[in-house]
């Protein structure tokens, strides 16, 4: 997943990352001597100008004054919500998550029996990181970070000041009905965590059928053999349906999510169409089949579509679990299934990004810029040209994850979510009604801050 894998140890799915591109095929000559201001801003805008989706609204001439970051943002369209900048040569540019940092995600719910108004509610733990040592599991609580009651306004700011230090300390507690006990504080050391996003795959029997099940965090193309024989698996078992959840699935590789689409989908070959891109009048429209998008992973070797044969389900529906944290190529996945395949979405609306981008760093040599752009490059559709879900993808079937405390662990069919898809395979498929009071008030959640520095985008040889 370069560059980012830069970064010793850790998986910071930040993008689905194109190869590096270059502004023009033949870059001109590099000037001499220091780099200046004024080089800096100038070589961001001329990319700019050639790749950004809103290339109208860009300035004739560059501003030689703000640093880099502060021109790149200023450059942004109004509307922009995903573009960004970084120095690979500067970790302070990276963002930090909380899952890879200390092993856990979690949200800051309502509960007015907390000390603050609120609790801290853990949604996932890395298996063998120091959290699961220390005793934290999918479901535990927590009501203070560093010693101060979590609460409405400042759960942010705790988690950010998390994210900075190189430890932190949770207060744990107990929950009885309105009842909260504090218990112990656990200090845990931010480290640099990496995950395997498989969990919990497996094959179980409801009203006939055989219902396969998946959790799958993020879209890494180091476990797409992993995938591959777990598909398998579930074809050896006689699975017939499948339940894909992808609640947190913040994104990843687009090779990953087309190898998934692969062995779902039925009636595909590997020409058919994954994903339309349309971007400026410099970019133009593509639509890119399978076989293109499974020949540029981010790393590893290309996927023949041949070979997914022994593996593919070709199923006629599909169930995907969804939250507002499923984004980027999670949200592509289940767009691009729909001209294939009956995609049963159960959960909250998705995230929102029908948008990808492009990589830009400077390909001359010597090298002048150490930055890389990503500055948001083309609208994204599947192969019926079907995109615009700048508002997330709505389900059919409205399911709030929290209306049961505490939270079932990953898999379990008392899960809400999966509840609701065993509901409906066992024949109730009455669409639920839009829920008018949430179980709990959400005032923050580290996923979501994750999905929402995300970017799609497809590597730059596919466009060649």
């Amino acid at each position: 997943m370069p560059p980012f894998n830069l970064l010793p140890k850790v998986a910071l799915p930040v993008a689905l990352l194109m190869a590096a591109c270059s502004k023009n095929p033949v870059p001109p000559p590099a000037p001499a001597g220091p780099v200046t201001q004024k080089e800096t801003n100038t070589w961001i805008l001329d990319s700019m100008r050639y790749f950004y989706l809103w290339n109208n609204t860009l300035p004739a001439t560059a501003d030689t004054q703000p640093a880099a970051i502060a021109y790149f943002n200023r450059l942004k369209y109004s509307g922009d919500r995903f573009s960004l900048i970084y120095d690979p040569n500067d970790l302070a540019t990276y963002p930090k998550y909380m899952l890879y940092n200390y092993g856990i995600d979690f949200s800051i719910v309502s509960w007015p029996g907390a000390p603050g108004g609120a609790i801290g509610v853990v949604k996932l733990v890395l298996e063998g990181s120091p959290a699961a040592q220390a005793g934290l599991r999918r479901g535990s609580y927590f009501t203070r970070i560093n010693g101060t009651a979590v609460n409405s306004s400042n759960a942010a700011i705790l988690s950010a000041a998390l994210l900075q230090g190189a430890s932190g300390t949770f207060t744990l507690a107990a929950v009885n009905g309105n009842t909260v006990t504090e218990n112990a504080t656990i200090t845990l050391a931010a480290q640099s965590l990496g995950e395997n996003p498989v969990y919990r795959p497996g094959v179980r029997s409801i009203n006939g059928r055989k219902v396969a099940y998946l959790f799958y965090n993020y879209f890494n193309d180091g476990y797409n053999q992993s995938v591959k024989g777990v598909f398998q698996d579930f074809k050896t078992a006689g699975a017939n349906e499948l339940i894909l959840d992808l609640r947190y699935n913040p994104g990843g590789s687009v090779a990953a999510a087309a190898l998934l689409a692969a062995l779902v989908a039925p009636g595909i070959n590997e020409q058919s169409g994954f994903a339309k891109y349309s971007g400026n009048g410099n970019l133009g429209q593509r639509i890119i089949s399978f076989k293109s998008a499974l020949s540029v992973p981010e790393s590893g070797a290309p996927i023949a579509f041949g070979t997914l044969e022994p593996a593919r389900l070709s199923l006629s529906r599909v169930f995907i679990l969804c939250s507002n944290q499923t984004a980027s190529a999670a949200e592509l996945l289940i767009n691009n299934l729909k001209p294939y395949t009956q995609v049963i979405l159960i959960g909250q609306h998705t995230f929102g990004k029908d948008k990808g981008a492009v990589v830009i760093s400077d390909m001359r040599t010597p090298k002048r810029m150490s930055w890389v752009l990503m500055p948001i490059s083309y609208n994204l559709a599947n192969a019926k040209g079907e995109g615009g879900y700048t508002q997330g993808i709505a389900p059919q079937y409205i399911v709030d994850e929290f209306s049961k405390q505490p939270l079932a662990d990953v898999g379990d069919n008392a899960d809400p979510l999966i509840a609701k898809a065993i509901d409906i395979l066992n024949g109730n498929g009455r669409t639920t009604a839009p829920i008018n009071t949430p179980a709990h008030s959400i005032y923050f959640d580290t996923r979501r801050q994750q999905a929402a520095a995300n970017v799609v985008s497809m590597p730059a040889a596919l466009f060649r």
